[in-house]
């Protein structure tokens, strides 16, 4: 194998990488990581956010209303921001998720959002909660 044929194959490689992680959620270590924007330890799955910048730099968040605010400051060139479904704490892509809106919410930094992965219990949980149903393009422009 020639040099130029092996550095070809690393850099497919590592590219293939890259592309193949941004389809994978994060492994945030509840407990010991911590949140980009506030610092605190994430502890609880269910309000807990991550996005992966299209460099491949992850950033994980307590909170969705975290990581609004800091994707809203820092502008990078995300890839994929991905959410916790708050009933079942599976990961969601947030541009497929539905998003409640309450101040009945508890959330870790009192942003009041939480995701859900379909919108008929969204729906049912802003019902509950005298909240709004919100998709995450509104959440985005919203912050």
């Amino acid at each position: 194998m020639t040099r130029r044929t092996f550095l070809v194959l690393v850099l497919g490689l590592s590219v293939a990488g890259c592309q193949a992680s941004r389809e994978h959620p994060p492994q945030i270590r509840y407990g010991r990581d911590v949140c980009a924007q506030c610092g605190m330890i994430i502890s609880e799955a269910r309000f807990a956010a991550a996005y992966i910048t299209k460099r491949g730099d992850w950033r994980f968040f307590d909170d969705i209303g975290d990581m609004l605010e800091f994707s809203r400051t820092h502008r990078e060139a995300v890839a994929v921001f991905w959410v916790h479904d708050y009933e079942s704490d599976e990961w969601l892509k947030a541009d497929s998720a539905f998003f409640v809106h309450s101040v009945q919410l508890r959330t870790p930094m009192g942003h009041g959002i939480v995701a859900l992965s379909s919108r008929e219990r969204a729906e049912q949980l802003a019902r509950q909660v005298q909240g709004q149903v919100l998709h995450f393009t509104e959440l985005l422009d919203a912050r």
